[in-house]
């Protein structure tokens, strides 16, 4: 409903928007699940969004004083449902990241194993997603890439650069369907694709909670993170061999990552086998210094924010409406250098 309240605030039909279902808006088709839905419930939707475009316009109408120059600012935030679709409960939502992580350790991982140095990276990046689809307990996504940035210790243009890789890669589990406007970010959809269900049913769910890079791993590496994962949440106690055949991360790595955590009291061998410590990552972070690095990742996001805001509003006045802003040839995600930086260059 949020995304066809957008189109019909900016005079889109239904019948453009039924054209582009198979056009270049294939994530909005699969919100619906099947083509049955899709024509039962997109008339009843669509007529829903022109009632709620309209009804915002009336009443953005009735509080403007006479003669008063305003501006209407649209609100690029998430639309709430009107009643035409159906949110997932809180249960639904846990059971469902349950089942994706089934596949992802089942059939995901080791698609992405061949890539490399990228699959490492897409493997903890399709893991913060569903940490952050858990934490906020809905199956729509919109998360600025500075966000998931911090939340892994990489720079926002890697993310920038890896999400639609993963999108693609993904088999239908993540789906693009509405790119960032403003100040809104991308917004992706991640669902349980119907060839992947029975598998996922088939399938016992994982002790633990997925993360995506816990600072520590900050200091340790990609690799380490994905060792730590498999002996936290393996359905026993690991060997070194298991640890190798799960993760398909070279041997060299996972024994120096393994030898790494040792040193630092995170993990010990019983036995042959792996097993986790009651050590607090947070405290090792903090002696390992890595723990000031996220605080100031998180401070730099938020000036850079603000100073990306800021440039927008200053366009927001009386003579310009939001929807002139826009330009396809202009980097939406670019931070302008401040004015006193431009006037001493000049």
């Amino acid at each position: 409903m949020a995304v066809l309240n957008h189109f019909s605030a900016c005079g889109w039909t239904r019948e453009q928007v039924q054209n582009e279902l198979t056009g270049q808006f294939p994530g909005l088709a699969a919100l619906y699940g099947t083509p049955a839905n899709q024509e039962r419930l997109l008339s009843t939707e669509w007529a829903k969004a022109q009632a709620y475009a309209s009804n915002g316009t009336d009443q953005n109408a009735r509080t403007r004083k006479a003669g008063e120059r305003d501006v209407l600012i649209n609100n690029t935030s998430l639309t709430g449902l009107t009643g035409g679709a159906i949110k997932p409960s809180s249960a639904a939502i846990h059971q469902l990241v349950n089942d994706l992580e089934n596949i992802l350790y089942a059939v995901l991982d080791h698609r992405l194993q061949a890539r490399g140095r990228e699959g490492l990276s897409l493997r903890l990046l399709i893991r913060g997603l569903l940490g952050y689809m858990r934490a906020k307990e809905s199956d729509i996504v919109a998360v600025g890439c500075r966000t998931l940035a911090a939340a892994m210790g990489k720079h926002h243009v890697t993310i920038a650069r890896l999400l639609p890789v993963l999108a693609k890669a993904s088999d239908g589990i993540l789906t693009k369907v509405a790119d960032a406007r403003h100040k809104a970010a991308d917004v992706y959809l991640i669902q349980l694709p119907e060839h992947y269900q029975q598998l996922a049913r088939e399938l016992t769910w994982r002790r633990g909670q997925i993360h995506a890079i816990r600072p520590v791993f900050r200091a340790l590496g990609d690799a380490a993170a994905l060792v730590y994962e498999a002996i936290e949440r393996g359905r026993r106690s690991p060997t070194t061999a298991e640890i190798v055949r799960t993760t398909g991360i070279s041997r060299n790595a996972i024994t120096k990552a393994l030898a790494d955590m040792e040193a630092l009291a995170m993990i010990r061998r019983d036995e042959g086998r792996w097993k986790t410590t009651s050590a607090n990552l947070r405290d090792l972070a903090t002696r390992l210094g890595v723990q000031e690095d996220y605080q100031a990742h998180i401070s730099r996001n938020r000036r850079e924010r603000a100073a990306w805001h800021a440039y927008l509003d200053r366009f927001l006045d009386a003579r310009m409406m939001e929807t002139d802003l826009y330009d396809h040839e202009r980097e939406e995600h670019w931070i302008p250098p401040d004015d006193a930086a431009l006037w001493l260059a000049a």
